[in-house]
């Protein structure tokens, strides 16, 4: 589009952008998109921002920190399609922004309903505002903590989670209906995912697993395990939860000796193996995070692009990393790198990737398994238990 390009014109090229994407997927989600101008929900930017496939920051703490936003459309069409919302549902969306409601009102119809809930008070004025712009005045709009109940707008058919959280609140499963369905951007062992979760006899079951990032949830109740050490200059390792690494031992081993240990699993550049053997990873070490680094690092210091999967002990540390496997460089060679500490602490973390290759590569990926009356058992030949607060989750390999 042109630098004169109406708020009709951009609209209508992001919804054709959203469908030839693959994003946009069914005839409701595409009506949706088409009837509600995203610009009215992020007034005060340039138009040609406002139906950018881009989110947009509405609040900022006074350290820059954002606070609320309104998503990048790709992710809000890839999570109404994961809600699968319908004609005559209840549906409770926690983190308001007024945009995604308005959808999912255009979704859910005259005989449905939405309640959008904010613990930001300015955050719900804001929504409003832009709702009644829109003139959509069918949204409850609630000003609340979203881990805990709205009893009086339930059982609620759908709940999406637009704001993002590191365990599930039990009140959103126990306010779902038998055949209810849950979305939620949830991070686990540092790793950002958006998964849909359904009802499975005594428990639930997520999967999708697409890559993502949200606003962290505020309240009493949003826990926030994820930590950062860092390991001498432009290198720090982020964890989330069990014991701190030694950052004076680590910053010692990164400057020591470097080894390398190959795999030979070769994947394609455009396969997109990563972000599932991050997950692998997250599930197969015991201690996991991710060394993160900048141009300043000591030399032979480098981590892959959005940090490398790493584990460490008392004197040495060791993470992922990927070299060309032939001489067009379209298929790369996965392998550690370790610095300092025992040898085998890398050599088990490349069996692991063998292990990948061999077992999972070709399969259907994790489940995240939740077990709002706790007692789960890792029945799965790989899985890990997940310590978080609320119900207990198990992370599972078939």
């Amino acid at each position: 589009m042109g630098i004169g390009s109406t708020a009709a014109e951009l609209h209508a090229g992001l919804v054709e952008e959203l469908r030839k994407s693959g994003r946009i997927t069914t005839p409701e989600v595409a009506d949706a998109f088409a009837a509600v101008p995203r610009h009215l929900f992020v007034p005060g930017i340039p138009l040609k921002e406002a139906y950018r496939d881009d989110a947009v920051f509405t609040k900022r703490a006074p350290d820059g920190t954002p606070l609320s936003s309104v998503s990048a459309p790709w992710l809000v069409a890839t999570m109404l399609e994961r809600l699968d919302a319908a004609p005559g549902d209840r549906v409770l969306e926690i983190g308001s922004g007024g945009y995604n409601a308005a959808l999912l009102s255009r979704i859910v119809g005259e005989k449905g309903e939405v309640t959008s809930l904010d613990i930001d008070p300015e955050v719900i004025d804001r929504a409003e505002s832009a709702l009644r712009s829109a003139g959509v005045d069918e949204v409850r709009l609630l000003t609340g903590d979203g881990t805990l109940a709205v009893p009086d707008g339930g059982p609620y058919d759908r709940t999406v989670v637009t704001v993002q959280a590191t365990s599930i609140a039990l009140a959103w499963l126990e306010q779902l209906t038998a055949d209810g369905r849950l979305v939620v951007p949830l991070r686990l062992r540092g790793l950002g995912r958006l998964l849909t979760f359904v009802r499975a006899g005594d428990h639930w079951v997520g999967d999708g697993w697409d890559l993502c990032g949200f606003v962290r949830m505020r309240g009493p109740a949003a826990l926030d395990p994820m930590a950062t050490t860092p390991l001498g200059e432009g290198v720090r390792l982020r964890w989330d939860g069990g014991p701190p690494p030694d950052a004076d031992a680590l910053t010692t081993a990164l400057v020591g000796e470097r080894h390398e240990v190959w795999t030979g699993v070769t994947v394609g550049v455009t396969e997109g193996t990563r972000p599932v053997v991050d997950l692998w990873l997250a599930t197969v070490l015991d201690v996991f995070g991710r060394l993160h680094t900048t141009g300043t690092a000591p030399a032979g210091v480098r981590a892959l692009p959005g940090g490398s999967p790493a584990t460490w002990d008392g004197t040495g540390l060791a993470h992922l990393t990927m070299r060309p496997a032939d001489p067009g460089a379209s298929r790369f060679e996965y392998g550690v790198v370790r610095y300092g500490g025992d040898a085998s602490t890398a050599v088990e973390f490349a069996h692991q990737l063998r292990i990948w290759d061999r077992d999972h590569r070709d399969g259907p990926g994790p489940v995240l398994r939740i077990f709002p009356r706790g007692g789960p058992e890792c029945a799965a030949r790989v899985c890990r238990l997940l310590d978080r607060p609320g119900p207990a989750m198990v992370l599972a390999w078939p």
